[in-house]
C-alpha cells in the first residue's frame, strides 16, 4: 500500500510540475501577443508634428493642397496635407484648419510608422506698407498661434504628440506676383512615447499557483497572485512622457498665377527635440492654393472694391450720402460752368458819296470838315498789378 501511495504521489507531483510549466508558457504567451498588439517601440522625436500653416495669403478664402518630405538623421519624413481656409471681412485673420496624412521611417526601427494630423491655427497678417491693385501687402508682419496634435501608429511603435504653436513671419512682396515669407515657429510640445521590450518580459515561478480540484484530483489549476501581470507589465512595457520645446524656421514663397490660385513652395530646417537638440532636419515642398472665395474688398483700392457691386447698390448707398443733395449732373452744370461772352457792337456805316454823272462834270465836293479826335488819355495807374485777362472781361 506504501508502494502505490508513494507512486501516485510522484505521479501527482509530476503532473503539477507539467501543468505548472504548461500554465507559465500560457500566460507568457498570452502577455507577448497582447503587448504585441499595442506596439512594440515608439522612437519618434517632438518636433515630429505636422505643419501648422499652409499659406500666409489672407485676402480670400482658400483651399491647400500640400506635400512636405523631411530628411532627418532619424529617418525620412511624409506629410500630405489638406487644409481649408477662411478669412475675415479685413482680410487680416486667416482660420485654418487641416488634416494630415504623415509616415515616419525612423532608423532605429524596422518598420513605418503611420499617422494622422489635425490642424487649427489663427494666423494674423497686419500690412505695415501700402498694398499692390490686387491687395497684396508689400510688407506685413504675421503672427499664428494654434495646436496641430498627431498620432503615428504601427506595429512597432505608439507615438503622441500635442503641440501648442506660436508663430512669427514677415511676409514680403518685391512685386504683386511673388510673395516671400521667412518665418520661425516654437512649439511647446506635451509627448508619450510608448516604448515595449520583450525580453524584459518574464513570469517568477512564485506568481504561478497549482491547485487540485478536490471533485477530481487528477485536475489541476494554474492561477496566477495579485499583481503578478501589473509586474510583468512594468518590466516588459515603458511609456515616456515629457515636455519638450522643438522649433522650426523656414523660407516659404507664394507665387500669385491668378487671382484665384497660387503656387507654394515651402522650405525648413528644424530639430526633432527639445529646444535646438536631437536630430537635425530638413524639408522641401509644395502646395497649390484655390481661393473660393472673393477677395475681401477691404483690401483693394477704392476704384476696384465696387467692380463687383451692382449699380442699384452704389446708387443707393450714394444718395444715402449727405452730398448727394447738393450733387449735379454735367448737364446741370453746363450751363452755369460755360462763360457769357459779350455782344460784338456793330460796325458804322461808311459815309455814302454822289455817285458821278457821266454827262456833266462837276466841282469835286469837298468833304466834310471833321474835328480831330481828342488823344486817348492815359489810365491812371494802379498800385495793384493787373488783373489777367478773361472770357468775360478782354483786355
Amino acid at each position: 500500500m506504501a508502494t502505490q501511495s508513494t507512486a501516485r504521489g510522484v505521479k501527482n507531483s509530476r503532473a503539477a510540475g507539467v501543468a505548472a510549466g504548461v500554465g507559465k508558457r500560457f500566460i507568457v504567451g498570452s502577455l507577448i501577443a497582447l503587448f504585441a498588439l499595442l506596439g512594440r517601440a515608439a522612437h519618434a522625436l517632438p518636433g515630429t508634428h505636422a505643419p501648422a500653416i499652409s499659406t500666409y495669403d489672407t485676402r480670400a478664402s482658400s483651399v491647400v493642397l500640400a506635400y512636405r518630405h523631411t530628411s532627418s538623421d532619424a529617418g525620412p519624413l511624409n506629410t500630405f496635407s489638406y487644409n481649408a481656409n477662411f478669412s475675415n471681412t479685413t482680410g487680416i485673420l486667416s482660420a485654418q484648419f487641416g488634416i494630415h496624412y504623415v509616415n515616419f521611417d525612423a532608423k532605429a526601427n524596422d518598420s513605418t510608422a503611420h499617422g494622422v494630423g489635425a490642424s487649427g491655427v489663427a494666423l494674423f497678417v497686419l500690412p505695415v506698407a501700402a498694398r499692390w491693385d490686387d491687395g497684396v501687402p508689400k510688407a506685413a508682419i504675421a503672427f499664428d498661434i494654434g495646436s496641430v496634435p498627431t498620432v503615428y501608429v504601427s506595429g512597432q511603435r505608439q507615438y503622441v504628440t500635442l503641440p501648442l504653436v506660436f508663430g512669427f513671419g514677415v511676409p514680403l512682396s518685391p512685386h504683386r506676383a511673388i510673395t516671400l515669407t521667412p518665418w520661425f515657429e516654437a512649439s511647446i510640445s506635451a509627448n508619450l512615447d510608448t516604448v515595449f521590450k520583450s525580453t524584459d518580459i518574464s513570469v517568477d515561478p512564485s506568481w504561478v499557483t497549482v491547485t487540485q480540484d478536490p471533485n477530481n484530483p487528477t485536475q489541476t489549476k494554474v492561477g496566477l497572485k495579485d499583481g503578478a501581470v501589473e509586474a510583468a507589465v512594468k518590466n516588459g512595457v515603458s511609456i515616456d512622457s515629457g515636455f519638450y520645446v522643438p522649433m522650426r524656421a523656414g523660407l516659404q514663397a507664394d507665387i500669385h498665377v491668378s487671382q484665384t490660385v497660387d503656387f507654394n513652395l515651402y522650405s525648413s530646417i528644424a530639430t526633432l527635440g527639445g529646444a535646438f537638440g536631437g536630430a537635425s532636419a530638413f524639408t522641401l515642398g509644395a502646395g497649390l492654393s484655390f481661393r473660393w472665395d472673393s477677395i475681401v474688398p477691404a483690401v483693394l483700392p477704392v476704384d476696384r472694391r465696387l467692380e463687383r457691386e451692382q449699380c442699384e447698390a452704389v446708387e443707393a448707398r450714394f444718395r444715402s450720402c449727405p452730398a448727394s443733395s447738393k450733387w449735379l449732373s454735367p448737364e446741370q452744370r453746363a450751363p452755369e460752368s460755360k462763360p457769357t461772352e459779350p455782344s460784338a457792337a456793330p460796325a458804322p456805316a461808311p459815309a455814302s458819296l454822289p455817285a458821278p454823272s457821266s454827262t456833266q462834270p462837276t466841282a469835286p465836293v469837298p468833304a466834310p470838315a471833321t474835328s480831330p479826335q481828342p488823344a486817348p488819355s492815359p489810365e491812371p495807374k494802379s498800385s495793384a498789378p493787373n488783373s489777367p485777362p478773361s472770357a468775360v472781361f478782354p483786355n
